[in-house]
């Protein structure tokens, strides 16, 4: 019998895409799996409008927060509510190919030693994508394009596939990394493939399981890649901690990419600055408040940017 698969993800205020996204899941040709979706105290219908549209179909459970938990720790309520052999895991904004689960699945089976398997994840753009918007500032959309496996990439928690019995072993998702709405603390994902890492247990990259992010107009500006920025490197002290190395390892890296900007003003070598400035700032004690002088100084420098 085919391994049994639990898929579970996160809805906010996205009925219409998280519709898309489960009826695309629905759609698998995977034959032992089921769906848990748990809405985070919406406010726009999801929880009805879900109950509604699929509340017949025995492979899907609908729940509902009564007060907003963010993203990972509802996660982990319906992680461990679930009941499947492999934790599968996407975003309320992402469309899944149809052969998603089967080829993670997949990688799972060559061995026990295999702990956490993360895909490619496809950028579906519905503005033109900006001239500055490159390779080296992907991750701040979670956009992963490379065609070769891999063991040296982190995971994506919107196209992740984690062994039950691993996820016990090392207690589920780090709930003090968590987004909730208007914050953008992240690297639940990152943090989970290096603690999955060090139980010694591989975490393997595969091209072949595909997922459709949805890029929302609102993403694609410079105001949001440098706030992302700057919350992604904060969310990395939170996951990694910080020492006298890593401190002067950040300070290293800042100097190195501002060199680079001043010989050339590309807004994605801005990015990066920004990223390890966030780093910086909640290592050295700073919160929300150093973060937003901090934003508006990259945002003055980003006008300027191509």
């Amino acid at each position: 019998m085919a391994i049994s698969v639990s898929v579970v993800l996160c809805a906010f205020n996205r009925k219409n895409d998280v519709t898309e996204c489960l009826e695309s899941i629905l759609k698998q040709n995977y034959p032992n799996f089921d769906v848990w979706v748990v809405d985070d105290a919406s406010t726009d219908g999801t929880y009805e409008f879900l109950k509604k549209k699929f509340g017949k179909n025995k492979k899907l459970h609908v729940t509902r927060n009564e007060t907003e938990m963010g993203n990972t720790g509802s996660r982990n309520t319906v992680m461990r509510k679930s009941k499947g052999e492999i934790i599968v895991s996407t975003d309320d904004d992402c469309i899944v190919h149809q052969n998603w689960i089967a080829n993670l699945v997949k990688v799972f089976e060559e061995t026990p030693k295999i702990g956490l398997v993360t895909g490619k994840v496809l950028p579906l753009f519905y503005t033109k994508v900006p001239k500055w918007l490159e390779p080296p500032i992907y991750p701040i959309l979670a956009i992963r394009t490379e065609n070769l496996r891999a063991e040296s990439l982190n995971p994506y928690g919107c196209n992740m596939a984690v062994r039950r019995t691993v996820m016990e072993k090392i207690n589920f998702l780090n709930e003090d990394i968590t987004r909730k709405y208007g914050g953008l603390y992240s690297g639940e994902d990152t943090d989970l493939g290096l603690r999955v890492r060090a139980a010694g247990y591989r975490v393997i990259y595969t091209p072949d399981a595909v997922v459709d992010h949805k890029m929302f107009p609102e993403r694609m500006s410079k105001e949001h890649f440098i706030r992302r920025a700057l919350y992604f490197g904060m969310s990395e002290d939170v996951f990694a901690g910080s020492n006298m190395w890593k401190l002067l390892d950040g300070a290293a890296n800042i100097i190195i990419f501002l060199f680079k900007f001043i010989m050339k003003t590309k807004f994605s070598t801005l990015t990066l600055i920004a990223y390890k400035t966030g780093f910086m700032i909640k290592a050295l004690g700073g919160g929300e408040e150093t973060l937003e002088r901090w934003r508006k100084w990259f945002m003055r420098l980003a006008q300027k940017t191509k």
